[in-house]
């Protein structure tokens, strides 16, 4: 005599039991892995992908491969090291200050406007990092002005080049490194039009490692925006006001884009006798929330009232 067939109520708690011995020899409620980050780049298998990266385009390229290379050596496996010399990418910047930089850009897109996007990345500055104040970016994102706009190029010059929508910065207090963080959003345009600093002055350690994570929702509707961030897990306010520029900013099919992606690196006002060099390590971008991962361990991600 063959079995009987099990009802649909039987098979259900059949089911239910069945799942609950996987769950209990899997190590039961362990929160689940969302799917992987979009970009990864820990640089221990490969330093700079060409189809990753686009480098600084004012430096000269006899001088890329000394300041941008990855170090080895270091207790927890390779790092990225840009470093910037006097004279590096030097745009004399007529009507503000002279700058230099070497700065690394993704080419491809991570961040959007209206869609939420979660990086972290690894820093570390190495000695001597400068004791006198002097704006130092080391990691940047742009909506660039739209060329029409442009002085200098545009057809209705009205312009000058943009603040990125948001950037952080390590200066000095006149003694030791400090961390901050600014953004721009306004209507109108122009040097330092909008910018706002919303994190900081923090001091940190130099020659030490620090972890920064970043959420970033950016919108040019009012109270659309949504950017948080913690540096070794300490939480800066929340930021919801417009990021860019809804007015005069770079556009595409008629909306709002961010032309500039994440750039890392050192971006600076010109120092005629200093070098920096900084360490990055540990660079990924997720489009869903990256609960489980230990790079957010300790971070909150719940959803914003």
């Amino acid at each position: 005599m063959g079995l009987p067939s099990l009802g649909a109520g039987m098979r259900i708690a059949c089911f239910t039991v069945l799942l609950a011995f996987l769950l209990s020899a899997s190590g039961g409620d362990a929160p689940a892995r969302t799917a992987g980050p979009v970009f990864a780049a820990d640089f221990d298998t490969v330093c700079l992908g060409d189809d990753d990266w686009q480098v600084s385009g004012r430096l000269a390229k006899s001088t890329q491969a000394d300041r941008i290379h990855c170090v080895a050596g270091l207790a927890d496996g390779r790092a990225l090291a840009v470093t910037v010399r006097p004279g590096d990418a030097y745009d004399p910047n007529p009507g503000s200050t002279p700058t230099e930089r070497v700065e690394l850009q993704l080419r491809r897109e991570v961040v959007r406007f209206d869609a939420t996007t979660w990086y972290s990345f690894r820093f570390r500055t190495m000695s001597p990092w400068p004791t006198q104040r002097n704006r130092t970016v080391i990691q940047q994102i742009k909506q660039n002005i739209d060329p029409l706009y442009e002085k200098g190029r545009g057809q209705q010059e009205i312009c000058d080049p943009a603040n990125p929508l948001f950037k952080i910065e390590v200066d000095s207090d006149g003694t030791s490194p400090v961390f901050r963080a600014k953004v721009a959003g306004a209507e109108g345009c122009g040097d330092s039009v909008g910018q706002q600093r919303i994190c900081g002055d923090w001091p940190i350690a130099a020659e030490a490692w620090h972890r920064v994570n970043v959420m970033i929702l950016p919108s040019q509707r009012a109270g659309g925006s949504h950017l948080q961030l913690w540096l070794d897990g300490r939480a800066c306010p929340v930021f919801d006001g417009v990021l860019g520029y809804p007015r005069y900013g770079v556009t595409r099919d008629g909306r709002p884009v961010i032309d500039t992606q994440p750039r890392f690196g050192i971006y600076r006002d010109a120092l005629p006798t200093v070098s920096q060099t900084i360490l990055f390590d540990d660079i990924r971008f997720w489009s869903e929330p990256p609960e489980g991962y230990a790079d957010w361990a300790g971070i909150d991600l719940a959803p914003r009232p």
